[in-house]
């Protein structure tokens, strides 16, 4: 009686652990598009920071043609999210890093333009 019960024990400790992970697999798959858009923000966010530590200031205009061709991918996933077209993404980007303190808006010469927060300089 005591092996059996040890081997039930052990089928049903078994079966938890296996419907926890196919749990916790679901949740994962299901969150991956958001989690994709917000690696491409912060990976799309580095590359206009390293432009503006080299030039003055970035339209709009410019921040969709410097992120053409930003990857993101999860190291597990053969998933790969890509912007293939800049300007569809540059105004969600350019309210991301605005909301998020890393650039500034500023007016040169009556245009509209993001530079780097003075602290940052």
């Amino acid at each position: 009686m005591s092996h059996t019960m040890t081997i039930v024990i052990g089928i049903i400790l078994f079966a938890l652990a296996t419907m926890l992970l196919y749990g916790i697999g679901l949740k994962r798959k299901a969150t991956e598009e958001k989690r994709l858009n917000d690696m491409l923000l912060n990976n799309s966010a580095r590359r206009v920071l390293k432009y503006l530590k080299n030039h003055d200031y970035v339209t709009k205009d410019e921040i969709g043609y410097i992120i053409n061709d930003v990857k993101a991918s999860e190291f597990h996933s053969k998933k790969t999210a890509v912007i293939s077209d800049g300007r569809i993404f540059q105004d969600e980007l350019a309210g991301f890093m605005l909301e998020k303190g890393y650039i500034c808006e500023a007016k040169i010469k009556g245009r509209r333009v993001y530079v780097l927060p003075e602290k940052n300089k």
